[in-house]
């Protein structure tokens, strides 16, 4: 059995942004720090990929600079009723593919001395006298803290937290090879956000998002709904069947490809004695469902939890949920939350032309209420 101080379960945006902010706030604690991946990347991770600028700023002040290819968008377009509404701001989005983002800051982050162990999935968690002994497909480690950053269907929170209602939205994309001279996503440069499906159920939007694989122009086309209030669900497959007829996509060119994310909430649990959640396994925001950034935001914000637990001696983590709510990450989350349930509530569809506003101001200023609230903490 092999022991460290910390394990951290995931190595996506969340679980790196931890690692490499504990390195920055409690450098002796880096180097019995270890990351668990049951893949090896590059691996294959669906998500729309948009990278905003809230997310460059959290890369920014983690001194991390990403060469991924990526899209640049300056323009984008909303759809409440036939006649769009337009965003027009230089590099808005960055579209990435995740595959590539996420190898690169392992790739970072194993430069700055940070132990990554990929192939290797936990399969159990069991507490032991103060410490978690995690077991993997390897080997067996014992930690005095577990840090949750293994995604929606998180085996950590499966083992250690227990919540007893739900929250989780649903995705569906697919990639379609297309003639980027001829695909108006390329040649103006736009990303599109469509929520007239609002109207048959959908608490979300659909999207085309202009990306590079390989090097060939594709679009990533794709749905989200944040199922954060009850009532009827719409038909997601159906939905996108229909968005890419009207493209003139036909479904045997493509590969239907669904994915959960969970969002926040402030009755939420996400600590126990010993271990923490962060990123989609804690809860992102469900008013766009953009997880990249709320995943970075999570990391220095977890590493002074557990650098304050170590330093006290004390790794109940009581205050983890207080410490989230109370930066700028918990205040985003809290917002998107609140509007998100008004806004997709259908009982306020017939306000829609009105809504389209909110949703073109929320989305071009996304962070500017939090602005107030200063940087992220050390």
């Amino acid at each position: 059995m092999q022991e460290r101080a910390i394990i951290i379960v995931g190595s996506g945006p969340a679980g790196i942004s931890t690692a490499l902010s504990i390195k920055r706030v409690a450098p002796h604690l880096a180097d019995e720090l270890l990351v668990l991946e049951k893949a090896r990347h590059p691996r294959p991770k669906l998500c729309g990929g948009g990278l905003t600028q809230y997310a460059t700023e959290l890369l920014r002040s983690l001194d991390l600079q990403i060469q991924s290819p990526s899209f640049r968008v300056h323009k984008v377009r909303f759809y409440l009723h036939t006649r769009p509404i337009h965003v027009r701001k230089p590099n808005i989005i960055r579209i990435i593919r995740r595959d590539e983002f996420d190898a690169e800051l392992v790739r970072h982050a194993t430069e700055r001395g940070i132990h990554v162990h990929e192939n290797e999935a936990v399969v159990d968690i069991k507490r032991r006298n103060g410490f978690l002994e995690v077991a993997t497909q390897k080997d067996v480690y014992k930690a005095r803290v577990v840090v949750g950053a293994d995604g929606a269907k998180s085996v950590v929170r499966r083992k250690l937290i227990r919540e007893g209602h739900s929250r989780v939205s649903r995705l569906m994309e697919v990639l379609v090879r297309v003639d980027e001279s001829q695909t108006p996503e390329f040649s103006e440069q736009m990303a599109v956000f469509d929520f007239r499906g609002m109207r048959d159920h959908l608490q979300g939007y659909q999207w085309d998002f202009p990306c590079y694989v390989d090097g060939q122009a594709h679009l990533n086309i794709g749905i989200f709904d944040s199922r954060i209030l009850p009532g009827q669900r719409a038909n997601l497959k159906d939905s996108l069947l229909e968005r890419l007829r009207r493209r003139g996509i036909a479904p045997e060119q493509v590969t239907f490809l669904g994915h959960p994310e969970r969002w926040f909430s402030r009755r939420g649990r996400y600590a126990q004695p010993n271990v923490l959640l962060v990123g989609d396994a804690a809860g992102i925001e469900p008013l766009f469902g953009e997880g990249i950034s709320v995943a970075l935001a999570y990391g220095p914000v977890a590493a002074r939890a557990i650098k304050h637990a170590f330093e006290n001696g004390d790794f109940g983590f009581h205050t983890y949920k207080r410490l989230i709510l109370r930066n700028r990450l918990g205040r985003i989350l809290t917002r998107n939350r609140f509007v998100a349930r008004h806004f997709y509530a259908r009982k306020n569809q017939r306000l829609l032309s009105g809504l389209a506003s909110v949703a073109a101001f929320c989305f071009n200023a996304r962070w500017a209420l939090s602005r107030g609230s200063g940087s992220l903490p050390n």
